[in-house]
C-alpha cells in the first residue's frame, strides 16, 4: 500500500464545497466544509486507505476546474451522478464526512447530544438493591479452601 498523499489546495477547495453539499448549513450551524472539518476528513483519509482512495476517486470524478464555482443545484447533480456511478466509493466519502461532522461539539450542542463521560455525571442509576445478592449468599461454597 502506498502512502496517502496530501490533497492540493485546489482539491481541498473542491472537497470543502462537496462537504457543504453533503451536510449543508442548518440555521446557525454552517455546512460541514465551512465548519473547518476538512482537516479531520483529510486526517482520517491519511490514516485509513479506503477513505483516501474514496476521496481521490470522488475528486477525480467531478469537474475539477469548475465544481466550486458552480451553483448548488449543479453541484448536487454532479455529486448525484458520481454517487449513482460509484455508490460504494461515495458511501466511504460520506462516512468520513459524517464521522468528522457528528464528532464535533458544535453539532452535539445543536442536536442535543450530551458529550463527555457517562459517569460519574452520566445517566442516573437506580439505588443499588442488595437483595439481588441474597441467592448467591445462600448457596454453599463451590470451591475448596486452600490451607494458608
Amino acid at each position: 500500500m502506498t502512502a496517502a498523499r496530501s490533497l492540493t489546495d485546489a482539491e481541498r477547495a473542491i472537497l470543502r464545497a462537496i462537504m457543504d453539499r453533503l451536510v449543508p448549513p442548518v440555521d446557525d450551524l454552517p455546512g460541514a466544509g465551512t465548519m473547518g472539518l476538512l482537516d479531520q476528513v483529510e486526517a482520517m483519509a491519511g490514516a485509513h486507505h479506503p477513505f483516501h482512495f474514496a476521496l481521490l476517486a470522488l475528486l477525480g470524478g467531478l469537474p475539477a476546474g469548475s465544481f466550486a464555482a458552480r451553483g448548488e443545484a449543479d453541484q448536487d447533480k454532479a455529486i448525484s451522478r458520481f454517487e449513482a456511478a460509484h455508490p460504494a466509493v461515495f458511501n466511504a466519502v460520506l462516512e468520513a464526512v459524517y464521522l468528522a461532522y457528528y464528532t464535533d461539539p458544535r453539532v452535539h450542542g445543536r442536536i442535543g447530544w450530551r458529550t463527555g463521560p457517562l459517569q460519574p455525571n452520566g445517566f442516573t442509576l437506580p439505588p443499588f438493591d442488595e437483595a439481588i445478592l441474597d441467592k448467591g449468599r445462600r448457596r454453599p461454597p463451590f470451591w475448596r479452601r486452600v490451607p494458608e
